[in-house]
């Protein structure tokens, strides 16, 4: 747990693979993702769901 941080969710690439970091109350969770549009996807449902501002996508290093 993160006391008294403030509720925030985050895309991150992590190996070959993508994960939401949500935090909420204080409480860190991780959710894994095979990509990118899965991963964004989910992180802006999140984000809706706890009322904090939309993000830009995050950018894939793999693309030019």
């Amino acid at each position: 747990m993160v006391i008294g941080e403030p509720d925030d969710v985050r895309v991150e690439r992590i190996d070959r693979r993508w994960a939401v970091l949500v935090t909420e109350q204080g409480k860190l969770t991780r959710h894994p993702f095979d990509t990118q549009a899965e991963a964004e996807a989910f992180a802006d449902e999140q984000r809706t769901r706890l009322g904090l501002p939309a993000r830009p996508p995050v950018d894939d290093p793999r693309t030019p």
